[in-house]
């Protein structure tokens, strides 16, 4: 009857009001309201416009009006009015997005305890255009509802048999509501909480909870540890260029710091822990990045993985793990000393730019020459490389040639731990457009075509003036033990390459690990690897490996491959 009359009377507000309270009573006697959701959203369309005719002719009134000089006066009723940007769910929380600065009096909170429902309703100023669409759902609750109560307040009302435990915090252009892990505990009083952003110094940690913080306007989205990790979730995709890694010893700490390129609004407050781990402090680096320092009193693991938009950060224990029955061996195991890790910055390696000057190498479609890709992919490793502590050496800086007999020479007189010779693969026209994929060997015979023919390709540059010594000296090495360690240094690279290429490039082929004769690695007297970047011959693969940060990428998992190796075999 209300509705009735309303209609009679052509009272707008009237008319959105008493529809609400019909869908309302609709869904309690569930019944189908579907008719009734569409005309409200037609009168609510409706109203706004009129509403939005009606705030642009006021506005000029407005302007003489006082100024507020109070830290809200972003949240005025105009700019409010078509103020929310989003409405989503992640996790057991609801989060609210806004275009302006809101704050606790734009939030109103109220419990209905019904027969057949508890709910929890949050009544938001601010209009959602798309309120009707949004769908939401939280595991454990039994019903998520959202609409726009009002042209200038949105409604989101949480259904369950069982008594609701929500609470919610406001930060600047955010509202995050939360259920509770003890939500299941019945009539127990629901507890508001507002937010309000510390004034601590930069690097000091702020408790926030169990609360995830989630930024849905900069780079970074949202920060958390789980177990031994660090997960930094992005709101795009981010790439190895964007992190600088970072370990070192000061007066009395051992310390890793990733540097991360944008802002994370929540840097303040987050607080990250890691059982094992005596401190991880973040803290914002310089106007848009973000430092990241797992600090101990001992030399600890750390290596991490980039994919897409999320970043893993992975802590490794220095001592082994008390995870058997028997209470003995858990007694043994915990006296016994732990283990120390790999020394890094004891590390040396040497690093050989494939070909240079005359010698082009392989030369591919819009004359792309292999020695250019070899030296900027060398020259990038060698970057990376140093900043994560290590000795690091180029055969060549500059477009040179250097005899193949010769490359080693280097590595051998600064007694390095590893060698490694960076070039790219090719093939005949007839077969460019097929074959591509990214190929690590190691030094041994050819055990297959496909083996023969590279290292023939590789070794044409100089294998007429190999002495008989170098060719004893190959031989020979063949039965050395550096052999074993060349494959599994081979492994360690080939995985890296993939992983790090593959996260923003699907179809990297894997072209495996292979032995080879090639004789750039003969007089190496450590564990040495040829990698083969790519087929420069095809086009695709082609344009690619000349891309600047697909060769970042490439770089980026070389170093990753020998971070691995030197973890287990230090």
């Amino acid at each position: 009857m209300n509705y009735l009359n309303a209609l009679i009377e052509k009272n707008e507000q009237k008319k959105i009001a008493e529809l609400e309270k019909i869908i309302l009573l609709g869904e309690q006697l569930n019944k189908d309201v579907t008719p009734d959701r569409k005309k409200l959203a037609i009168l609510q369309k409706r109203n706004t416009k009129n509403d939005d005719v009606y705030s642009a002719k006021s506005e000029s009134s407005k302007q003489n009006e006082p100024t507020n000089t109070s830290a809200n006066t972003s949240s005025s009723s105009n700019d409010l009015y078509y103020s929310i940007k989003s409405v989503y769910t992640s996790g057991n929380t609801i989060i609210v997005d806004f275009n302006v600065d809101i704050n606790e009096k734009d939030i109103k909170f109220f419990e209905l305890n019904q027969k057949t429902a508890n709910k929890d309703v949050y009544d938001i100023k601010g209009f959602f255009k798309d309120a009707a669409p949004t769908k939401l759902g939280i595991n454990g609750v039994e019903r998520i509802a959202i609409g726009q109560f009002k042209p200038d307040v949105l409604r989101i009302v949480l259904s369950d048999k069982r008594n609701l435990n929500t609470s919610y915090i406001v930060n600047k252009k955010q509202i995050i509501i939360s259920l509770n892990e003890n939500a299941a505990k019945v009539n127990e009083p629901t507890v508001t909480k507002t937010y309000t952003e510390p004034s601590a110094p930069k690097e000091q940690a702020v408790d926030t909870g169990s609360q995830e913080f989630v930024d849905t306007t900069n780079p970074i989205r949202s920060m958390e540890t789980q177990g031994n990790k660090i997960i930094v979730k992005f709101n795009k995709n981010y790439y190895k260029r964007d992190l600088q890694f970072v370990r070192y010893k000061n007066a009395s700490n051992y310390e890793n710091v990733f540097n991360l390129n944008g802002k994370y609004k929540f840097v303040n407050p987050i607080k990250l822990s890691i059982d094992g781990v005596d401190k991880i402090v973040v803290s914002e680096n310089g106007k848009n990045g973000v430092k990241v320092r797992i600090i101990n009193n001992y030399e600890q693991k750390v290596d991490y993985v980039l994919n897409d938009k999320e970043l893993t950060i992975t802590t490794y224990p220095t001592g082994p793990s008390n995870t058997s029955s028997d209470k003995s061996t858990a007694v043994a195991k915990a006296k016994t000393p732990a283990p120390q890790q790999p020394r890094v910055m004891n590390k040396t390696v040497v690093i050989d730019p494939g070909h240079g000057a005359e010698d082009a190498g392989a030369v591919g479609p819009n004359k792309r020459y292999e020695k250019i890709v070899n030296l900027n992919v060398a020259k990038n490793l060698y970057s990376l490389l140093k900043q994560r502590g290590y000795k690091v050496y180029l055969t060549r800086d500059n477009d040179t040639f250097i005899k193949v007999m010769n490359r080693t020479v280097l590595a051998n007189d600064k007694n390095a731990d590893i060698f490694i010779s960076i070039h790219t693969n090719s093939v005949p026209k007839e077969k460019a457009n097929e074959v591509t994929g990214i190929e690590t060997f190691f030094l041994s015979p050819a055990r297959n075509e496909r083996a023969k023919r590279v290292a023939a390709i590789e070794n044409k540059s100089d294998i007429r003036e190999m002495s008989n010594s170098s060719k004893d000296v190959f031989l020979e090495s063949l039965n050395r033990p550096r052999i074993t360690a060349s494959h599994k240094l081979a492994i360690d690279v080939q995985a890296g390459l993939l992983q790090s290429s593959r996260s923003k490039y699907r179809d990297v082929k894997d072209s495996g690990v292979r032995e080879g004769p090639f004789w750039v690695l003969v007089g190496a007297q450590m564990p040495s690897i040829l990698v083969e970047l790519g087929y420069i011959s095809h086009p695709t693969e082609s344009k690619r490996l000349y891309d600047k940060s697909y060769q970042q990428l490439l770089a980026n998992g070389i170093a990753n491959g020998i971070d691995s190796y030197f973890s287990k075999n230090p």
